[in-house]
């Protein structure tokens, strides 16, 4: 267009209202976007989550049982000693 072309006003009021409505719709997109980021990370902390907590209950299971495995010996070192002393 050269400098002594104009745009008539409706015509340029209409392609600022299409521009003002390519920009709403890109602001929805991206707000849509961004949700779906955001709930995607939230799935993912979530399975994080899970599998940690899976991973503290199995451990403390093991804790849970190597106790007992040790109680009998300890307590047998316990009464072994106990007797040493009684008898020395």
């Amino acid at each position: 267009m050269s400098k002594n072309q104009s745009v008539s006003r409706a015509t340029y009021e209409r392609q600022f209202v299409q521009l003002k409505e390519k920009f709403e719709l890109l602001e929805k997109r991206l707000s849509l976007k961004a949700d779906e980021i955001v709930f995607t990370m939230a799935v993912s902390h979530r399975k994080e989550i899970d599998q940690l907590k899976e991973e503290v209950i199995h451990l403390r299971q093991q804790i849970k049982n190597v106790k007992k495995e040790q109680k009998p010996a300890y307590k047998k070192n316990i009464h072994l000693s106990s007797r040493k002393k009684s008898a020395g």
